[in-house]
């Protein structure tokens, strides 16, 4: 696998995961019975994680490489996506797109 390939992967899943789920993530929160400000901070959430751990997966991957890190976050990315399939609460829902928002921070790396 090219390296090229690798980051046009990268930032297409990280794109797809913030774009695609904003439509449908409402209503699997409102299924949880979750208030609206809930929902602004679920949707909010992930754009938070990624602004704190840009910086930090940035600098990491200029010490151990940026292949490491971009496997590592698209690991984090999948682990996300399970978690929010899998989920049985709001309290799931909140952890998974922290998850995910931290390995969206990847965007830097790319």
């Amino acid at each position: 696998m090219s390296p090229l390939f690798l980051i046009f992967l990268t930032v297409f899943i990280d794109m797809v995961g913030f774009g695609i789920i904003i439509p449908v993530l409402p209503l699997y929160a409102q299924h949880f019975d979750a208030t609206p400000l809930q929902i602004g901070w679920l949707t909010g959430i992930y754009s938070g994680m990624q602004i704190i751990f840009t910086p930090i997966l940035g600098r990491l991957s200029d010490r151990v490489g940026r292949r490491p890190v971009l496997i590592v976050s698209l690991a984090g990315t999948a682990l996300g996506f399970l978690v929010m399939g899998w989920a049985n609460s709001l309290a799931l829902l909140f952890v998974a797109r922290i998850i995910d928002g931290i390995s969206g921070g990847n965007i830097s790396t790319a």
